[in-house]
C-alpha cells in the first residue's frame, strides 16, 4: 500500500490528459471540473480519519484503496468509455 503513494505524482497528469482528450471546444470546461475535483484531496482524508477512528488505521486505508481502484478502473476502461482507438492514432506531425 505504501508504494501506491509513489505513483501519485503521475496520477493527476494522467487523469487530466485522459479526461480532456478529444473534447474539442468542451476541453476548457471539462478541465475546470477536473481541477475542481482536487477538492477530494481535502475531503477524503477526513473520511479516512473517520473510518480509522471508528475502527482502526488499517481499515482506514480502505478509503484510498477504493479511490485508487476507481482511478485504475477508469484508466483501464477509458478506451471503451471514450470510444477512442487509442493513443496510436494521435498525430505527432505538424508541430505546435
Amino acid at each position: 500500500m505504501f508504494l501506491t503513494y509513489f505513483f501519485m505524482s503521475i496520477m493527476f497528469p494522467t487523469i487530466f490528459a485522459l479526461g480532456i482528450f478529444g473534447l474539442g471546444q468542451s476541453a476548457k470546461k471539462a478541465s475546470s471540473f477536473i481541477v475542481m475535483a482536487i477538492m477530494g484531496g481535502a475531503v477524503l482524508p477526513k473520511v479516512m480519519g473517520a473510518v480509522a477512528d471508528r475502527y482502526d488505521l488499517s481499515r482506514g486505508f480502505i478509503v484510498p484503496t477504493l479511490c485508487f481502484g476507481f482511478v485504475a478502473f477508469y484508466g483501464f476502461m477509458w478506451p471503451r468509455l471514450s470510444k477512442a482507438e487509442g493513443a496510436v492514432t494521435v498525430s505527432t506531425s505538424g508541430g505546435h
